[in-house]
């Protein structure tokens, strides 16, 4: 029995090829756009939790308050872990980091830039689940200058040769400009790329502490927050007892430094804060974070467009079936009929449902075998639904339970009917189940304009961030790293007169940043329009003479720089100082002119305010412009900043790289342009923007589905009546409107449904910028339009159809 109604199944999914495809092919889409975006949830949700002690480890972090702001930082000093677990019973371990993206690496003759210099204590291995394939995780990072490569820096410097013993030269803490040797003393699997900080390579805490042990060891380590403190408690310890008693830590080892110093910029406080593990790549946006993070914001949104999609596809499937079985409901009078009982209709009805269903899962699952790559190249994670069974059977659960379903309608309520009442054709004009329908309609369209809301917003914004003013300009600035390079810090007045003298060269400076990233920043000391003294913490840039010119930034009171000027340069204890607008506000000094001749100290050194720039973007647009000092810098500089002549680029790039060779034959030249960089600070937001426009527009396709879907049923309920009418002499046009305006009112609805919806979930994600557009009236009322447009198109397929359709032909369909 069961092979003769699989066989009447196939038969009549394969006569009505038009409506099999479409069921199918706008299930297999909604599930396949699931299965993607439930991927890249669960990826980003993953972070950190592979950890087998996640639960147990925290990051300590601190939150600043002083007289003019509060912020809150990611960093703390060299002597947080040691100090913790030796005050604290409750700490069982604690590791640090320091990491360095920045380091020329060298064997042999060969010179390579690299990134991912983690240094770390030995603990790392038992607070983080890590392995290491070759090496004793005991011992491996106990000594100075110990070097631990993951697998492919292996390969890379390696082949295939065993690389314990072996030494790479390492441009990492040394003052000669040559390197030293780092001994390889453990090899480990590529690091996780779900965790907040990845690595290429291990070196050992303790070559850090062996280049100024003083520096890192003494109390006054406390003031220097540059590092990363992880701590692991002991099982079955309380994390919010600990954080109670983290004031009183405070207060025993970094308040007598702060007092002491709190003439010189170091006075406010700082409370620690203990950060779950598994909290920080999706809720931390702390200054100084050891990488890029994420939003759980962009998770929620998304987590909620997968549901939608999922939603729209199921709403289609069902329409399109409920749809399909009005029109055979003459063949179930017909079978009653002849003798078949309402148990036999029900069975075939629910088997053509489910083998719809899992037709379309089968094919899901091959479309996400098959796209695997392309979700890669877009979200630049690896991830197959084969490697996560729970999807699969999630995704399995959901066909057969839209299956159900939309086979329910059928199989028990047009099975109930009485065969005469079928026959006569009573029951296709009833009106059971439009409410239904029509309840579906504007679902799905209140769906479609929130996601198209988003579109809208989120590449507004994306488009002010790439065209926002950033006070300077940022265009034909080629960067060039030094990488502690102390040949070119020393002759790069010589390379300097060379590079500019052949006009391709357009200027030329020097810095400890790019911009990119933020920068280190200290405590400083003034006083305000009262002459009341007045301390807050300020971003520092180092720069030359040239810095302002070469960036065009702009001035907004007092002088540049100036060679003319001995007391600009950096003294031993004096030095003279450029401001930008936000510190003029943060100092309380009302305009930019009342700054000029103030009195500042910053960094132990002492001298007047001698310029105002005008505020420019160092950190990204996620983040308001903070208080910022610019200072002439000393012997010492990681960038070198060329405006290079955009007509002829190559030429530039071609020229400046024989100066280097000239100049500096035994250094590493690395260069990329400015703007590149600057957009590497919004590759996740721009990876967020691409995937929730292709997921969109998919939404918007199943959409049309389903509506063309109601358009065929609405039309074949409404045959005679478009045959009446035309032989009565009305238009196609007429017919048309006739048929449409029924669903434009169901559009409209949305539309109001989905506006106050789309704008708070819209004004949600923009919160995550400091900077950004206002949501106006006008990306309602477009997202809007849009949505009507394809309503009309799907519609008037089917409207025009029916309308050119011969009248004598549709009255005599019975």
């Amino acid at each position: 029995m069961l092979r003769n109604y699989l066989k009447i199944a196939v038969r009549n999914l394969a006569k009505n090829r038009i409506y099999s495809l479409l069921n199918i092919g706008g299930l297999t889409a909604g599930l396949t756009c699931f299965a993607f975006i439930t991927l890249w949830v669960i990826d980003e949700w993953s972070y950190d939790r592979f950890n087998e002690k996640a639960d147990r480890i925290f990051r300590v972090s601190g939150k600043i308050i002083n007289e003019s702001e509060t912020f809150e930082h990611a960093v703390s000093s060299v002597l947080m872990g040691p100090s913790l677990k030796n005050d604290y019973p409750e700490v069982e371990d604690y590791v640090r980091f320091d990491m360095n993206n920045e380091i020329v690496v060298r064997k042999g003759a060969q010179l390579f830039a690299e990134n991912g210099i983690l240094l770390t204590d030995p603990s790392f291995f038992n607070v983080f689940s890590y392995q290491l394939k070759q090496g004793d995780p005991k011992t491996a990072l106990r000594d100075p200058y110990s070097l631990i490569l993951t697998e492919s820096m292996a390969r890379k410097y390696f082949g295939s040769a065993n690389p314990i013993g072996k030494s790479l030269t390492l441009l990492l803490y040394d003052s000669t400009g040559r390197g030293m040797p780092y001994r390889v003393t453990g090899v480990m699997p590529d690091a996780p790329q779900n965790a907040h900080f990845t690595f290429n390579f291990l070196v050992s805490f303790a070559t850090l502490i062996a280049s100024d042990r003083a520096e890192y060891t003494s109390p006054n380590a406390w003031g220097n927050n540059s590092f990363y403190t992880y701590i692991l408690l002991k099982e079955g310890a309380d994390d919010k007892a600990l954080q109670e008693k983290m004031p009183d830590f405070y207060e025993r080892h970094v308040a007598p430094l702060a007092r002491k110093y709190a003439g010189s910029g170091g006075a406010g406080r700082t409370d620690f804060i203990l950060q779950p593990l598994t909290d920080i790549y999706l809720t931390s946006h702390r200054r100084y974070e050891i990488s890029p993070t994420s939003s759980l914001n962009n998770l929620y949104i998304f987590g909620t467009v997968g549901i939608f999609i999922l939603l729209l596809a199921g709403i289609n499937y069902m329409n399109l079936a409920t749809a399909r079985s009005i029109q055979r409901a003459r063949e179930v009078g017909v079978k009653k009929v002849i003798g078949a009982v309402r148990k036999q209709l029900i069975t075939q009805y629910l088997i053509e449902a489910f083998l719809l269903a899992i037709a379309s899962f089968v094919f899901a699952l091959g479309l996400c075998t098959l796209f695997q790559p392309l979700f890669h190249a877009v979200t630049n994670k690896d991830l197959s639904v084969f490697a996560s069974p729970g999807l699969t059977g999630f995704m399995l659960a959901v066909s057969l339970l839209l299956g159900l379903l939309s086979g329910i309608y059928p199989a028990f309520v047009i099975s109930s009917y009485n065969p005469i009442t079928v026959l006569k054709g009573s029951f296709s004009t009833s009106a059971r189940g439009a409410w239904l329908r029509q309840l579906l309609v504007v679902l799905q369209f209140t769906i479609t304009i929130v996601l198209l809301v988003g579109i809208l917003v989120i590449n507004s914004q994306m488009s002010f961030i790439q065209h926002k003013d950033l006070g300077y300009t940022k265009e034909a600035l080629l960067t060039l790293r030094v990488n502690g390079d102390t040949q070119v810090q020393s002759k790069i007045d010589a390379f300097r007169n060379d590079v500019t003298a052949g006009g391709l060269v357009k200027g030329l400076t020097t810095s400890n940043s790019i911009l990119v990233g933020g920068m280190g920043n200290n405590g400083a000391n003034t006083v305000d329009n009262q002459g009341k003294p007045i301390s807050t913490s300020i971003y520092r840039l180092m720069v030359d003479y040239d810095y302002v010119d070469v960036m065009n930034m702009r001035l907004a009171a007092g002088r540049n720089f100036s060679r003319e000027y001995p007391a600009d340069a950096r003294g031993d204890s004096t030095q003279n100082f450029i401001l930008n607008e936000a510190a003029v506000q943060a100092f309380g000094w009302e305009t930019p002119d009342k700054a000029i001749g103030k009195p500042f100290m910053v960094g132990g050194r002492r001298g007047t305010v001698v310029g105002i720039v005008q505020d420019f973007n160092f950190n990204s647009l996620q983040h308001k412009v903070e208080p910022l000092v610019m200072v002439l810098r000393g012997e010492t500089f990681a960038q070198i900043i060329l405006k290079i002549d955009m007509q002829r680029p190559q030429e530039a790039i071609a020229f400046i790289e024989k100066q280097w060779h000239t100049h500096f034959p035994t250094s590493y030249l690395d260069y990329s342009f400015l703007d590149e960089k600057l957009n590497t600070q919004y590759e996740s937001e721009a990876r967020f923007a691409t995937i929730f426009l292709y997921f969109s527009l998919l939404s918007v396709l199943i959409a049309c589905l389903g509506l063309y879907g109601l358009t065929a049923f609405a039309t074949q309920q409404r045959t005679k009546e478009i045959g009446v009418r035309k032989v009565l002499g009305a238009s196609v046009a007429s017919v048309v409107g006739l048929l449409s305006k029924d669903f434009l009112k169901l559009v409209l609805i949305a539309i109001v449904v989905a506006t106050p919806i789309s704008w708070y979930a819209m004004n949600r994600w923009l919160q995550d910028f400091a900077y950004k557009i206002d949501i106006e009236w006008w990306v309602f009322a477009l997202a809007g339009a849009l949505a009507t447009s394809v309503a009309l198109l799907t519609v008037s397929f089917q409207s025009i159809k029916a309308a050119l359709m011969n009248p004598v032909k549709s009255l005599r369909t019975e």
